[in-house]
């Protein structure tokens, strides 16, 4: 989730000190650990990890005028685009007080808390679910309010916003998970019954109609079929390893 700064956070000194498996995650999702008091007083929360994904796609489309002429001004195109092998970039900032000071952060449970976070959002089956939803052929019907003929360009700028509202949704499922692992853990105050169950159902069919993620149907078939191309529940349960240490 891309979030504006309301001030300018001071990167954390013990982030290098990370031990085994958070070095992992640390890696996989480009985390910063910073100090941030005013963020953590505007969410109401001991802590707080924010995210975002950043994509770098060619996109591939073609588009035709519905109407010769514009009507009350307004230019009118179909348009179907779709994705070649979009690459995902996931980034992470764990925001901290400034009076947190544990001899022993890395065995906080504030810190391992905002970890389980970072393992939600880099779990190795949600890249794949990002990219299946870019790369679905979409068509639609973009308007152009306008005196002339938009140019190329104007048409590319009307995919970059749909695929960036794609995104967006994206992140928003993300968010959800975010959301429900706060109440089920109380904000990492309580301990979640069968953790691993917990996360492994996340990202399954049941876990994404549960947040009502509004691309279910495009990955349904991947998260499905043992034939396609989808991580393992072993593999899963590996890179929720660090939770279990």
């Amino acid at each position: 989730m891309q979030m504006g700064r309301a001030q300018s956070p001071k990167i954390h000194p013990w982030l290098a000190q990370a031990p085994g498996e958070f070095v992992r995650l640390i890696d996989r999702g480009n985390v910063q650990v910073k100090v941030d008091d005013e963020r953590i007083r505007l969410a109401g929360k001991s802590a707080l990890t924010l995210f975002q994904f950043v994509a770098d796609f060619d996109s591939k489309f073609k588009y035709e005028w519905i109407d010769a002429k514009p009507k009350n001004g307004v230019w009118k195109a179909r348009i179907i685009a779709w994705m070649d092998q979009p690459k995902i970039r996931l980034e992470h900032t764990i925001c901290i007080p400034s009076t947190y000071n544990p001899t022993e952060p890395w065995k906080s449970k504030l810190i391992q808390h905002e970890f389980d976070h970072v393992a939600i959002s880099t779990d190795p089956r949600l890249v794949k679910i990002i990219k299946r939803v870019l790369q679905r052929r979409r068509t639609w019907v973009a308007q152009f309010e306008q005196p002339t003929l938009p140019s190329e360009n104007e048409v590319r700028d009307q995919i970059r916003q749909e695929i960036g509202l794609d995104i967006k949704n994206c992140e928003r499922m993300v968010q959800a998970q975010y959301d429900r692992l706060d109440k089920e853990s109380s904000d990492g105050l309580s301990t979640i019954g069968n953790r691993f169950d917990f996360f492994f159902e996340l990202y399954s069919v049941s876990g994404l109609e549960r947040c009502q993620f509004e691309y279910v149907d495009e990955v349904r078939a991947m998260l499905t079929d043992k034939r396609l191309d989808i991580p393992t529940k072993k593999e899963v349960e590996q890179h929720y390893l660090f939770l279990s240490l």
